[in-house]
């Protein structure tokens, strides 16, 4: 395979994995703002986050990123770019109680 052809389907799969991360955030913000609000109706708090939260957040950023900068040849960008997405959606639901989606 083509160098070209290879960093082609390289910026494919990060443009996915971008979508995807981000689309999993906002329903993830949009799915604990739901709760939150229905636990204020019942007059109770929702749990303080965990102290691991926002590191795991950093990393799967940094994990989705990283493929943008280090050139890897396109399997294993794929692999990297779906531990980040897998990341920040377990990441999210373990914030939610674990609920099942």
């Amino acid at each position: 395979m083509h160098y070209f052809d290879e960093f082609r389907i390289n910026l494919c799969i990060c443009a996915a994995a971008v979508l995807l991360y981000l689309l999993t955030g906002v329903r993830g913000l949009l799915k604990l703002r739901q709760r939150k609000r229905l636990l204020e109706g019942e007059g109770k708090q929702l749990p303080p986050a965990d102290r691991k939260f926002v590191p795991s957040v950093v990393t799967s950023a940094v994990l989705l990123v990283l493929p943008l900068l280090v050139y890897f040849k396109p399997y294993i960008t794929a692999v990297l770019e779906a531990c980040a997405v897998l990341g920040l959606h377990i990441t999210l639901r373990e914030r939610l109680g674990g609920e099942k989606d």
